[in-house]
């Protein structure tokens, strides 16, 4: 019979608890922090090791992707593979050196002191707000919606109260998705800000969600006989919202803008984010969008001229005066107003460029 010891910290020896869902985790492994500082990340079939490792240096960086990928091993975190560990039980079956056939791994890993103390402001800012409970409104009871009743709050203007269904009862973020299909442009450009802010509701008690939503938005996308319009730009309203948790997908965004068919999605999703944080567009390279500028699609130009603006793209401003002369008029939603504009590219690479100008 296979002798069952308790799940110590490898870096302390102290017991750890149970791993769970924290709430405020990047993938959907449970998680949790010993006292010593340490993290650790369960894999329950021990298969998904790098994917948990990565969930661990992310949890221990306070979500910092940028500074998880630069840190050494042994100089900046150590790390450990607890084998023969199953969560059910919360227990360690047997040595390393034995057959066992249990399979799961607890993932520790433990950053160095100096950026331990770096990260923990960041870590506890997560807990706080992934922890924070949130109750109904007075009298509002959660139901499940169906596409009609969302098309009639999103005319009235009701869109809090469709949130607050979709935080209470997340299978209604599934519901106003499919208002994305609706043959009104403005309705369905609602949906598109109504999600954005609905899913990052879900993000506080269920992240898995919002982080299998967000897959599936850019999975519908790159898959054309399934895309869907606002899946790109509901994308952009996600990040705009959890940029720390979500920026990382805006390499996939920047990728879109090789297939001309995703280029207005792929780039007002972009434009939304830089309004939010710019960085996130800068940091990356965004060479594409500087050559869209020049693209034969006036919307498409307009849309590129508002992420070079609002991105802080210095390096537009010689494209964007050859725009001054382009009088293309294009209609654009404004996601302040809700309400559809005219205007024409040379006013709004007139408008870009005092803002760049100004850096």
């Amino acid at each position: 019979m296979l002798k069952a010891k308790p799940a110590l910290c490898p870096f302390c020896g102290r017991p750890v608890a149970p791993p769970q869902n924290l709430g405020f985790q990047f993938s959907d492994f449970d998680a949790g922090f010993c006292d010593c500082g340490a993290i650790y990340v369960s894999d329950v079939t021990g298969h998904n090791r790098g994917a948990a490792f990565v969930e661990a240096l992310l949890l221990a960086c306070g979500g910092n992707w940028d500074l998880a990928w630069e840190l050494d091993p042994e100089e900046d975190y150590q790390e450990y593979v607890v084998e023969h560990y199953d969560q059910k039980s919360h227990q360690v079956f047997g040595d390393p050196s034995e057959r066992v056939n249990v399979r799961g791994v607890l993932i520790f890993l433990r950053l160095s002191d100096e950026l331990r103390e770096l990260s923990a402001e960041k870590i506890a800012k997560l807990k706080a707000e992934r922890r924070l409970k949130e109750i109904p409104p007075p009298g509002f009871k959660p139901k499940r919606l169906r596409r009609q009743e969302i098309e009639n709050l999103l005319r009235e203007n009701k869109e809090k109260e469709i949130v607050f269904h979709c935080r209470f009862m997340p299978v209604n973020l599934s519901i106003l998705r499919k208002v994305l299909y609706s043959a009104d442009p403005l309705l369905r450009w609602k949906a598109v800000l109504t999600l954005g802010e609905a899913a990052q509701a879900v993000l506080k008690t269920r992240p898995d969600i919002t982080a299998d939503l967000i897959k599936r938005l850019i999975y519908s996308s790159a898959d054309s006989a399934a895309s869907a319009w606002g899946a790109l730009e509901t994308v952009g309203e996600i990040i705009r919202r959890e940029p720390d948790r979500f920026g990382l997908f805006v390499k996939n965004l920047l990728a879109f803008l090789k297939y001309p068919e995703f280029r207005p999605g792929a780039l007002w999703a972009l434009y939304r984010i830089a309004q939010g944080k710019p960085t996130l567009i800068k940091n990356e390279r965004y060479w594409m969008i500087l050559e869209l500028l020049e693209d034969k699609d006036p919307l498409v130009k307009a849309l590129a001229t508002l992420v070079c603006q609002h991105a802080g793209l210095i390096d537009a401003l010689p494209k964007l005066e050859e725009l001054l002369g382009d009088q293309s008029t294009i209609e654009i939603f404004d996601p302040e107003e809700k309400i559809f504009k005219n205007v024409t590219v040379a006013t709004l690479a007139r408008e870009a460029i005092k803002t760049l100008e100004r850096i």
